[in-house]
């Protein structure tokens, strides 16, 4: 964990991980780890994300509404969307971003946040999975 930059995990897995723990005391307790971010998705609730300079601050990630045909994909295209989303806002690929990343107010993060949930969601809408294209990303938010 210490060596990471952005880590995600779902609320299933803390579950299983941390039977009978809130979401949030774990989110906390692994920004304090070393990690610049950490997400929990939570399904249809969104997420929580939480940063190594702020760790009791969570990060409150709308859903978008989607209509549900299938989930299979949906955690890694939440974390597709998320590294797009940071890698456009100069948080990863060099080391001045993972500074930057280390460093970041959370609008930046925003930003990125709401590109993964977006994503998550569009591959949720379509059977297997499907996740959406860069040109997709754009005209969403054109």
């Amino acid at each position: 964990m210490a060596a990471c930059d952005v880590v995600k995990a779902s609320d299933e897995d803390l579950a299983w991980l941390y039977p009978g723990e809130e979401v949030a005391a774990v989110l906390a307790r692994w920004a304090r780890l070393g990690p610049a971010l950490v997400i929990v998705t939570r399904g249809d609730e969104g997420a929580l994300a939480a940063r190594a300079a702020a760790p009791d601050d969570a990060l409150a990630v709308a859903p978008r509404r989607a209509q549900v045909v299938d989930t299979v994909g949906a955690g890694d295209s939440f974390m597709s969307g998320l590294l797009s989303g940071l890698l456009d806002a100069g948080l990863l690929g060099s080391a001045a971003a993972r500074d930057a990343l280390r460093t970041a107010e959370p609008a930046a993060l925003l930003d990125a946040l709401a590109r993964a949930a977006w994503t998550s969601s569009v591959t949720c809408e379509r059977a297997g999975a499907q996740p959406p294209t860069r040109a997709e990303l754009a005209d969403a938010h054109a």
